[in-house]
């Protein structure tokens, strides 16, 4: 039995070339495949006289993709590692970019985004967590690293993006988008992958009745689980809804467009910053430990959010939702192996991810409907303030279990 065939089997550090070139695969495909939406749904609504429900419908059709394909995609990985599956992921992305931007119907860009979430689904959040749990020595820190830096994307790709489509307009920064997803994740993925394994590669081969069961039955029946997907669900919902409708909240209390998208910009390096604290201040970045910290910052942030009417309150709550937004990011990938164990992580991940489906996939969509049915935001950010209470609450009760490493 070779050394990637033994189960316990991690053979990678956690500041090596997997570590870094999967931070590179997702700062790229996050920004190319999700965190520009909101810029492009402004010149598609301009151009097609899109409604604001219309256009978010697109998105939250590709994030229930995303969430149908979790469970099958962290199973794969978990049998046979990320290689296959996370470099055609990417290639499909690259396609459907060019697809999009020849886009001119909306049921056109509806099946568009259904692919897209099949891409994220394959490249993105849950497929790299499972190669690094799988294969980094200390998992803990391979996760924070991937996602201390992927927090970057949203930053770097937000003005770069918004000053392309000045420049060429929509359609053709979709097609440089698509070539910098071939020449970025495509070509990465094929090349640092090759070699890895999955957290259950060393139970293929063997007979039927000498294989472990599925992990993903007994956690099921654990209160932990459900607890669990009820934080994480909350801080999808919030997080997926707050990203898509932050630039026009902001622009309806007063905030210009330049000085909407300066403030953006900001959530990427306030996530840093959180994460920075992380490293230093918790031992062994332990995500319970750090999530009975941050989950309550979240709703602090979202509170300031429901408060802020000027500038200086817009940047307290950028600093303090983003700092606690991006380091919950981690918690939940490195609870879910704190709390039932790194044995099929994938399918336990993927299974969180489906029970989710609704508020995870829905955030965007609620948020559109909501804003249209009270005239403005105002009412909404205090639906969601109540929200993170409750999630604050659920983390806190999960948190109670715990698995042996």
């Amino acid at each position: 039995m070779t050394q990637l065939d033994r189960p316990t089997s991690r053979a990678f550090a956690p500041n090596g070339p997997l570590i870094w070139g999967l931070t590179a695969t997702q700062i790229m495909g996050w920004g190319n495949l999700y965190h520009c939406f909101p810029l492009y749904m402004q010149q598609m609504q301009a151009e097609f006289g899109w409604s604001m429900t219309e256009s978010n419908i697109s998105l939250t059709i590709g994030l229930v993709m995303a969430d149908l394909i979790a469970i099958p995609v962290g199973h794969w990985i978990d049998r046979r590692g990320g290689h296959l599956i996370m470099t055609f992921g990417a290639a499909l992305g690259a396609v459907l970019l060019l697809c999009w931007s020849q886009v001119q119907t909306l049921m056109g860009l509806y099946v568009i985004w259904a692919c897209l979430g099949v891409a994220q689904g394959c490249s993105l959040g849950l497929a790299p967590s499972s190669v690094v749990t799988a294969n980094v020595r200390d998992y803990r820190r391979g996760l924070a690293y991937v996602s201390f830096f992927s927090a970057l994307a949203s930053t770097i790709a937000i003005p770069l993006v918004s000053l392309l489509i000045s420049a060429v307009g929509w359609r053709h920064s979709l097609m440089v988008q698509a070539g910098v997803q071939f020449l970025g994740p495509v070509c990465v993925n094929a090349i640092i992958l090759r070699g890895t394994r999955g957290s259950r590669s060393g139970e293929r081969g063997k007979p039927a009745s000498e294989r472990a069961p599925s992990p993903v039955p007994r956690v099921l029946r654990m209160p932990a689980f459900w607890f669990l997907a009820l934080a994480c669900s909350i801080h999808w919902f919030i997080s997926m809804g707050l990203s898509m409708h932050i630039l026009p909240l902001m622009q309806e209390r007063g905030l210009s467009l330049q000085t909407a998208v300066t403030m953006m910009m900001i959530n990427g390096p306030a996530a840093v910053a959180g994460r920075l604290m992380m490293f230093f201040l918790v031992p062994g970045s332990s995500g319970i430990i750090t999530g009975r910290y941050m989950f309550p910052m979240f709703a602090a942030g979202t509170l300031l959010l429901a408060l802020a009417s000027d500038f200086t309150s817009f940047v307290a709550y950028a600093v303090t939702f983003g700092m606690s937004a991006g380091v919950l990011m981690i918690v939940r990938q490195t609870s879910v192996a704190e709390i039932f164990g790194t044995r099929g992580y994938g399918a336990i991940s993927g299974a969180l991810a489906t029970v989710s489906i609704v508020p995870r996939t829905t955030g965007a969509l609620t948020v559109a409907v909501l804003h249209d049915w009270f005239g403005s935001y105002d009412q909404v950010v205090w639906i969601l303030f109540g929200l993170t209470v409750v999630g604050t609450v659920a983390f806190y009760l999960a948190a109670a279990s715990r698995a042996p490493d």
